[in-house]
């Protein structure tokens, strides 16, 4: 967890920011308001009409997911995540995403990581996490990675 915070961090200072939503960040029970503010993280603090849409929502996502979603589109901000579906109304709602692995990927485009680390963070990555991180998405991780 702490290497996603570190890469997160660099990726907010040296990319572009890193906005966390509150009620999301309050799911997460290994990371706290305190973590993010060190890694240089913006946690923002939702709207109530924000929470209450995402609440009264409906359909594959999770009230997280929605939240991501339309904080996203306030804050006219890209959305990370590695869940097909969010990408997908993501898509729909007019909102640009990323998947997690793109910001190592632009990470080492900008120079701001080494080739190196940015494979072994997707090692860790995909030990902690094989269910999402599978050996597919590890291998065109790597297919990129060679590209640049």
């Amino acid at each position: 967890m702490q290497s996603d915070l570190s890469v997160l961090g660099m990726y907010g200072l040296r990319i572009e920011r890193v906005v966390v939503p509150a009620s999301v960040l309050a799911e997460v029970r290994q990371l706290s308001v305190a973590d993010c503010e060190r890694h240089g993280l913006q946690v923002f603090d939702e709207p109530l009409d924000i929470l209450l849409a995402a609440g009264e929502a409906r359909g594959p996502l999770s009230f997280a997911d929605h939240v991501c979603l339309l904080a996203a589109k306030r804050l006219e901000l890209v959305c990370v995540t590695n869940e097909k579906p969010l990408h997908k109304a993501c898509r729909a709602a007019g909102v640009d995403t990323k998947w997690g692995l793109t910001l190592l990927l632009e990470l080492v485009d900008a120079g701001q990581l080494a080739k190196p680390v940015a494979l072994e963070i997707v090692d860790r990555i995909h030990v902690s996490n094989p269910m999402f991180i599978h050996h597919g998405i590890v291998s065109d991780f790597r297919a990129k990675l060679a590209r640049l």
